[in-house]
């Protein structure tokens, strides 16, 4: 993909300040692209990403045995509200943090709601839909394993937490502590059955799917050893730990895809990827580097399907994908800096001044 780009005045309205909702009006520069040539030939993503598997050999004699317990056939088997009040406690924290039966005055109500809808004819097809497609969670528990000797590696105080699985018919997609992983199956399928989440937009939707399974999930353990900019509040800051994100799941998951890692269509990757000079030039132009505004720094970073302040064929949440690019940019430069001195670094500015981060266009 190539762009061709001009520039356009406009007026936006930006919340300046989410406490007081104090609204003031802003003038901003935007490059618009108002051309995109797809290239004839796009290769898979597969080929024309990094791969970086050999790197498991550094910690694959690291041992870890994680434990799963598969819920969804206990539920799917559940015949009275009673037994559905024994799961309940039997799984107490299951129970209560992801089908949030703390929010309830008492069990039985959400014991009585939750057979309800298990006696639905739907349910049955989701259920069949759903382990047809997980038929062999065998891949998935091996990546997670990989991560968490890669975890353990660097954090060998770290106990791994026990993972469950369930459906229960678009509830909920995980929890997630440093104890316990709840994992709703039928979210993860995505697209791949006769029913999917209507809750939610259907651009996000289709990145459920069981190969992103374990980077979605490591991007939320990540939380748990990188440490944020909290002080900057800059829109720099938020790409940057963004970006430490997605390098936590990369190093932890050398084997995937960056499509997969970031949530991007192959086509997306591409793109970036050949137009990140455009794309970083809207952001210098336009003064966004150091913006602090909640309601501005959302359209680069926030859950969105494009970003059309730069182009409608932007994806979301760009500006992410160039914090993650100034981190590797980072680690490339500063080869003293170990992957714990990273998570700890909580100054996202010096990692910016020392990246040298300077994009240039490429194309295949």
């Amino acid at each position: 993909m190539s762009f061709i780009k001009y520039d356009l005045r406009v007026e936006v309205l930006a919340v300046t300040n989410l406490k007081s909702i104090l609204l003031k009006q802003l003038t901003i520069y935007q490059l618009i692209i108002i051309k995109c040539v797809v290239l004839i030939g796009i290769q898979g993503l597969s080929s024309c990403e990094p791969n970086n598997c050999s790197e498991q050999k550094r910690y694959d004699e690291i041992s870890v045995n994680l434990k799963v317990e598969r819920l969804e056939d206990k539920l799917a088997n559940l015949e009275t509200v009673e037994q559905v009040l024994e799961l309940f406690a039997k799984h107490r924290t299951m129970a209560d943090y992801f089908l949030d039966a703390n929010q309830y005055p008492n069990d039985t109500i959400l014991a009585k709601r939750l057979f309800r809808l298990l006696q639905q004819p739907s349910i049955d097809t989701l259920v069949w839909d759903t382990k047809a497609y997980f038929n062999n969670l065998d891949q998935n528990i091996n990546e997670l394993t990989s991560a968490y000797q890669f975890i353990l590696l660097h954090y060998p105080e770290v106990d791994p937490p026990k993972f469950q699985t369930i459906i229960t018919g678009f509830y909920n997609d995980m929890y997630i502590s440093d104890s316990l992983i709840v994992l709703g199956l039928d979210y993860f399928a995505g697209e791949n059955g006769r029913y999917y989440p209507n809750d939610i937009p259907r651009y996000i939707v289709k990145r459920y799917m069981k190969e992103s399974l374990a980077p979605i999930v490591l991007s939320f353990v990540s939380n748990d050893f990188n440490l944020p900019d909290q002080s900057h509040g800059t829109l720099l800051a938020d790409m940057i730990n963004l970006g430490k994100s997605y390098y936590f799941v990369e190093q932890a998951l050398p084997c995937k895809a960056d499509s997969l890692i970031i949530g991007y269509t192959s086509e997306e990757v591409k793109a970036v990827i050949e137009n990140q000079e455009i794309i970083w030039a809207n952001i210098i132009e336009n003064e966004m580097l150091y913006e602090t505004s909640h309601f501005l720094k959302n359209k680069f970073i926030g859950e969105r399907p494009n970003v059309a302040e730069i182009s409608e064929n932007c994806p979301g949440r760009v500006g992410a994908w160039i914090g993650w690019q100034i981190v590797r940019k980072y680690m490339d430069e500063n080869p003293e800096v170990s992957f714990t001195d990273l998570m700890a670094e909580t100054d996202a500015h010096k990692i910016f001044q020392r990246s040298n981060y300077k994009p240039r266009n490429e194309s295949n």
